[in-house]
């Protein structure tokens, strides 16, 4: 199953490309390609806005279209990835052949709704979560063996208030490329 297009992975929130020996796309990546397909795991900040995640996607895809000689690119999101791949295609449908959305929060999330409500940023159990999240963010860097270009950026609220429902709500009216019914 040779592929017109190179296959880009998008991961999710706190997504990377390998812990230590544990790839993200586990088992994904060598299936498709021992069916001939060309596949690329890209890594983007696993803690940011699905716009600021966007922009480091495109300046991947820029990259592997020089690197392959290709034109466009099939993006593969998941989780907050697809809402990047979506973002990307809508900046640049020019070099987009398709989107493919992974249990995407398209339509925001649950689980964001609830700490936005539960804790707060300004608030004791806030500042505790962000702190939870910075050390982990920390952790998977330090473990992470697939990445090895510069440090991303980090942005624990950017990150969260993309995925509520009020955030996703927002991003789907500016880029209403590729949103599923439901």
């Amino acid at each position: 199953m040779s592929t017109r297009y190179p296959l880009v992975l998008v991961p999710g929130m706190l997504g990377f490309i390998r812990l230590v020996l544990y790839p993200y796309w586990y088992g994904i990546i060598k299936a498709l390609r021992r069916s001939g397909a060309t596949v690329i795991a890209v890594q983007v900040s696993p803690l940011n806005s699905t716009e600021v995640r966007g922009e480091q996607l495109l300046a991947r895809i820029d990259e592997i279209l020089r690197e392959t000689g290709a034109q466009k690119v099939n993006l593969f999101g998941h989780s907050q990835g697809s809402l990047t791949a979506r973002y990307a295609a809508a900046k640049r449908p020019d070099l987009v052949a398709s989107v493919t959305s992974v249990a995407g929060p398209n339509h925001g999330s649950e689980l964001a709704d609830y700490l936005a409500k539960h804790y707060p940023a300004d608030s004791a159990k806030g500042r505790l979560l962000e702190a939870l999240l910075r050390f982990i963010g920390w952790l998977m860097a330090l473990l992470e063996t697939g990445y090895r270009g510069p440090k991303l950026p980090v942005d624990i609220h950017a990150s969260h208030q993309s995925l509520t429902t009020a955030g996703v709500a927002l991003f789907n009216q500016r880029y209403p490329q590729g949103l599923p019914e439901t």
